[in-house]
């Protein structure tokens, strides 16, 4: 066998890997929208995805903490969102894909207490 066959063979080995390195939305995530108020308890920004985890009280008082899943830290900080713009303590209303797990949410729109809202760039799934 060549060299170049060899190499070829080696490099054809190596897709499978790579391409299951990094999961779809898809696959925790479903098509149905929901919206969920709260305050941010926790800010996970690092990449692949950036988290944050909210604290929702509904109207008796019982405390239900969502895990809402974005885009990775570096996409963020291009669309101009840092850790100052998320900040803990603050009220928000999250909107997104309901999680095929309980209360988890991948992010589509969040409105800040200031009015402010942001959208992260399209889920490409």
């Amino acid at each position: 066998m060549s060299m170049k066959r060899l190499l070829l063979l080696a490099s054809l080995c190596w897709i499978p890997l790579i391409v299951s390195a990094h999961h779809s939305t898809n696959a925790n995530f479903t098509q149905e929208v929901i919206s969920v108020e709260g305050v941010i308890e926790r800010v996970r920004y690092q990449n692949p995805h950036a988290s944050v985890l909210i604290k929702n009280t509904d109207e008796i008082g019982k405390e239900t903490f969502w895990l809402i899943e974005t885009t990775g830290k570096t996409t963020l900080e291009r669309e101009g969102i840092t850790m100052d713009t998320l900040v803990i303590g603050s009220k928000v209303t999250a909107t997104g894909r309901k999680g095929r797990r309980e209360y988890t949410m991948y992010l589509q729109k969040i409105l800040l207490e200031d009015g402010y809202e942001f959208t992260p760039q399209a889920d490409p799934n």
